[in-house]
């Protein structure tokens, strides 16, 4: 019968073709073999996507021969400069020039041609001839077309315990293939356990649901876990690795930076059961939700643990571009899973992302008042959330009420002041006033006429000219205000030592005279700080930009600070006195600047400063200087005179003694006080009230000293990144991807070849958000549950789980996959509920062993007739280590921990690894400290990423250095000595070696693995009791000690059985 039917379909394609064109013999067979109806996205896209798009596909830029194959309309076209000919002539072979070049043997016509090392099979040659012999229709990739249920298939209960089952049997069947039997339970408990938890079910546990012969005992064991603390840490551990979080910035400085609070959020966001939508949103955009929590806020966070580069010389406008692009491209990867970065430099050359996609995607993530160099100092990079502890939070909101109740009082006493000051005007007392420098305060007094640049305040105080940290540099004096004045070279710079060394809290004044040269439009006048945006601006500064000057004073910029810029200009070539005043309230109200006295009228730019402006970072202080700065330019030419420095505010008529300004002299010279102005009443009540009465001078100092507790316990509270949404910035689509090549402005948008993002959403991250959540959106369900489904069965449905485009596999399961999908949106998004739904299913539940016969058929496991299996993932390695030996430290949350690791690794760029003590060198794998530049040894060698980048998917290796880790790595030697000194506690050694595999494999040992490790023991034993030397590596190693009076020879023999059951198969693996 079957070689009627061939003879038959021989016989119909010999006459088909006979009516058509001729095709090859050499694909006639495979052509023949082909279903009779072909689909696009199953049959055709995949061989148009790996042998064509690199050419002829979406990228307009690399486009050969002006033929493209991505869209109907494009191949349907007529070949410019072609005489009439099209790429493909829908239902005309011979009218096709994509047929007539793969089947041609010419080289210089062939499809793909030869220096391209692509190549078409006979297969898919015949795919493509019976596609467009039947009329080339497209279809749109499966994964840009809204999930739907279409059908599900009918079995009997027995058959199947859920859905997904009913899916997975439907396929097996159609392959002649049925479930494995379901697994024991010893070995289902330990998957259950290790997938849910990340660590193994203890002897109790296993024993418990050993007994439990009820209907429900499965469904206990997985409720439990579920609502076990750490179900939540487990979960986090993927979440880790796709967010990209590290304990370091990364680049070739690589410097520590706690982000632990952002994980601990995300465990507890796990354990809460939080919607995934809202989880998603609230980490896109919690800060621009309405009335946002203090966790909303901090879950943002997650835009910004990418790499962040402190290196000097960089360029900060380049890495605002990096920045922007990781945040389009992770939340393209994770959550739609989308190669958008691929499209980065020039459209995308496989699917339907354009360059402009990216950054207009990029542009959501665009209005962050940030730095594209980070401080070299540590700070955390801003913007930032102070997450206080309970008690410092009360501690603050103590000192905020004793701030502003001293504050009222300062207030009330001037008001209660002001019929004294009434008596004090008309009784003229301000003709007494003295002209000249105000002495009350005065710490700095420079009037550099002489080379030695003394202080004339203390007879041991003196300056020093400097250079890219060089003292000594010449000192050129010139023609000053008064007498001589200290010539600038716009290179060096005055440093005043110890002089100018204020932090928020405490007021202050700084004055200069200057000559600015016509040709200097921007330059430091003076600064307090090291290193300018080497250390975001710490300190202070008073500097010359465009022609007007600007005051700054930061913490770490761009958003720590208040920065103000005058809207006057500067005179040139005349003398000009200039100064600032600070009151210490940390705000742009308290910080003015001063030009001859006149106090100017300023643009506030930001008003933000939140933490102290000193480094506090045990280093001595850098003081008050005078021109250039490191990374900053001075004033090249120009002359500054009679520097006064004061530890505290100047009123404004003091102000105008040191600018010697007319206005002074007028007011002494008042005689009818009707003949003052507003402004001149205001300067003389200012001077009154801060320098005439008593009872408000000495609040004063009681108002600094409580500003200066509070800023001392603000230094104490953590502070984390988050997003924090400005003024839009306008953004540009960059030419090559550079930086710096800038050509069409872009605006907020998503990808049109999804879905249109509902009219009714804003243009920003929350909108972003929003329109992911679409119910019709393509692909954030498909997403998140093939990702889910990833963690239990190792490959996802979709096994590509990071590239859902046209180089994407194709799902196994495409019905299943739609399913679930759809599924998870109706639950309200409910992650513990889907995650139970694939656990409780016999899809999960079957035994993971596999005939021969299987195995080929079926290497990868994709067809789902078998358990999931493989090896467990380097965390869970050493989880399980832990709590086999009762070392674990299960303390949920915090901050990363430093394990064992050899020495010296960190050194490479300059840093020291600080080995933990205690507990926390048994604190879960989760904790582990991630430097990216240099992971943990231990779980780099099991694959784990370092985090520079988005990962929704580790590599699987499986080379000779794991089984070396397992055998010589601190945490197992010790864990395996603390099983051998638990060993011997038990009644005899049999009992001791079944208890230990069973800690470690979570089910009993066979007879004959039994008697294979007894005859092991026995040989190490007799080892190490000839030769106790030999056993010091195993008794020494690692912090945990025994007692002098053990059988270290039996505590070493009972090791390194240990050690053996850790190093098998039946251990490492999860099956």
């Amino acid at each position: 019968m079957k070689i009627n039917l061939k003879v038959i379909a021989l016989l119909i394609f010999i006459i088909f073709t006979s009516c058509n064109e001729q095709i090859p013999k050499e694909i006639s067979e495979e052509y023949t073999a082909l279903p009779e109806k072909l689909d696009f996205n199953t049959h055709v896209k995949p061989i148009l996507s790996d042998k064509c798009f690199a050419c002829h596909g979406p990228d307009g830029n690399k486009v050969e021969g002006d033929v493209q194959l991505h869209s109907s309309s494009k191949a349907y076209a007529e070949i410019p400069d072609s005489n009439g000919k099209v790429a493909i002539t829908p239902g005309k072979l011979s009218k096709s020039e994509v047929y007539k070049r793969i089947i041609s043997n010419d080289e210089n016509l062939i499809m793909p041609p030869k220096n391209s090392n692509l190549t078409l099979s006979l297969y898919e040659k015949a795919v493509l001839t019976k596609w467009i012999e039947n009329g080339a229709k497209y279809e749109k990739h499966w994964a840009f077309i809204a999930p739907k249920i279409s059908h599900i298939p009918d079995f009997n209960r027995d058959e199947v315990r859920n859905d997904i089952d009913k899916f997975v049997l439907s396929a097996l069947q159609k392959n002649d293939l049925q479930f494995a039997p379901i697994a024991d339970k010893e070995t289902l408990l330990r998957r259950l356990s290790f997938d849910l938890t990340g660590l193994p079910p203890t002897l109790e546990e296993i024993d418990a649901f050993l007994s439990d012969t009820s209907s429900d005992a499965y469904e206990k064991q997985v409720d439990r876990l579920l609502s076990s603390q750490n179900y939540g840490e487990q979960m986090a551990a993927n979440w880790m690795d796709l967010s990209r979080f590290a304990d370091t910035h990364g680049y070739s400085v690589d410097r520590y930076r706690d982000m632990s609070p952002w994980r601990d959020w995300v465990i507890k966001a796990y354990n809460d059961n939080q919607p995934y939508d809202e989880f998603v949103t609230w980490q896109l955009a919690g800060d621009l939700m309405e009335n946002p929590s203090k966790e909303m806020i901090l879950a943002t966070g997650f835009n910004r643990l990418h790499p962040q580069n402190m290196e000097g010389g960089i360029v900060n406008e380049e890495f605002l571009v990096e920045y922007m692009v990781d945040r389009a491209n992770t939340v393209g990867q994770s959550l739609m899973g989308l190669t958008v970065a691929c499209a980065r430099c020039h459209d995308h050359k496989y699917d339907p992302i354009t360059q402009k996609n990216v950054y207009e995607m990029g542009t959501f993530f665009n209005n962050i008042n940030e730095a594209g160099q980070i401080s070299w100092n540590n700070a955390m990079p801003t913007p930032t959330l102070m997450l206080p502890t309970d008690e410092q939070e009360k501690l603050l909101a103590y000192m905020d009420t004793l701030i502003e109740d001293k504050e009222q009082e300062i207030i009330a006493t001037k008001e209660a002041a002001n019929s004294t000051f009434n008596n004090w005007l008309n009784s003229k007392s301000f003709h007494t006033i003295a002209s000249g420098t105000p002495k009350n305060g005065l710490v700095g007094d420079y009037s550099l006429n002489t080379k030695e640049l003394k202080n004339k305040i203390t007879p041991f105080g003196k300056a020093t000219m400097k250079r890219e940290y060089t003292e000594g540099q010449p000192v050129n004096l010139t023609d000053g205000y008064l007498d001589k004045g200290l010539l600038l070279n716009g290179d060096t710079w005055l440093d005043l030592k110890d002089i100018g060394i204020f932090g928020r809290a405490q007021s202050f004044t700084i004055g200069v005279w200057a000559k600015i040269p016509e040709d200097v439009q921007n330059g430091n006048i003076f600064h307090k700080g090291d290193g300018a945006i080497l250390n975001a601006w710490r300190g202070y500064h008073l500097k010359i930009v465009d022609d007007k000057l600007e005051v700054v004073m930061a913490h770490t910029a761009p958003d720590n600070q208040i920065k103000e810029v005058s809207q006057k200009r500067i005179p040139k070539n005349k003398w000009t006195h200039f100064s600032i005043t600070y009151d210490g309230s940390s705000k742009a109200t308290g910080l003015k600047i001063y030009m001859d006295g006149e106090e100017l009228k300023t643009e506030i730019i930001i008003d933000n400063l939140y933490k102290d402006i000193l480094f506090r970072n045990g280093k001595k202080e850098p003081a008050l200087q005078f021109g250039a700065r490191l990374r900053g330019k001075g004033i090249s030419n120009g002359v500054i005179d009679e520097i006064k420095v004061y530890n505290r505010e100047l009123t404004n008529l003091e102000i105008l003694q040191l600018a010697n300004n007319s206005m002074l002299e007028k007011l002494k010279n008042t005689e009818n006080i009707s003949d003052l102005s507003i402004e001149e009443k205001n300067v003389l009540k200012e001077y009154y009230m801060r320098q005439q009465v008593e009872v408000a001078k000495n609040l004063y100092p009681e108002l600094a000293q409580l500003r200066k507790t509070y800023v001392d316990s603000v230094e104490k509270v953590k502070e984390v990144m988050i997003m924090k949404e400005t003024a839009p910035k306008q953004a540009y689509l960059l030419e090559r991807g550079v930086y710096d090549a800038r050509a069409d402005s872009v605006f907020p948008k998503t990808p049109e070849f999804l879905v249109p993002m509902d009219k009714g959403l804003p243009k920003d991250r929350l909108g972003l958000a929003r329109w992911l959540f679409q119910k019709n959106h393509p692909l954030t369900s498909r997403v998140a549950v093939n990702r889910m489904w990833q963690h239990f069965f190792r490959i996802g449905l979709v096994k590509t789980s990071e590239d859902f485009g046209n180089q994407g596999e194709l799902p196994s399961h495409p019905e299943l996959l739609d399913y679930l999908a759809i599924t998870f949106q109706e639950s309200n998004w409910d992650m513990k509920a889907f995650n139970k739904m694939i656990v409780m299913s016999r899809t999960y539940m079957q035994a993971s062993t596999a005939s021969e016969e299987l195995l080929s058929k079926d290497p990868e496991n994709r067809l789902l007739a078998r358990g999931p299996s493989g090896r467990m993932t380097g965390e869970m390695l050493r989880d399980n280590a832990l709590v086999a030996s009762g070392l674990l430290n299960n303390i949920i949350g915090g901050e990363s921990v430093n394990p064992y690791q050899p020495p010296g690794l960190w050194e490479v760029n300059g840093t020291k690894y600080t080995q933990d003590e205690g507990d926390n060198l048994y604190r879960r794998s989760l904790y582990t400290i991630w430097k990216r530049s240099i992971p943990n040894p231990t779980l780099a060698t099991f694959d784990a990423p370092s985090r520079d980048v988005c990962t929704i998917r580790r590599q699987e290796t499986n080379t000779p250095l794991q089984a070396l880790v397992l055998l010589n790595d601190p945490t197992y030697i010790e864990a395996a000595r603390v099983i051998g000194k638990e060993m011997t506690n038990c009644d005899n050694l049999k009992v001791g070696i079944q208890q230990s595999f069973r800690k470690l494999t979570g089910r009993k040992a066979t007879i004959n693995e039994l008697n294979i490790l007894l005859d092991l023991h026995e040989e190490e034993y007799q080892k190490f009791t000839d030769n106790p030397n030999k056993a010091k590596g195993w008794l020494n190693t690692g912090a945990y000690e025994i007692n002098k009076q053990d059988d270290k020879a039996l505590i070493a023999a009972n090791a390194v059985v240990a050690s053996t059951i850790m190093n098998a198969d039946v251990t490492i693996s999860k099956r």
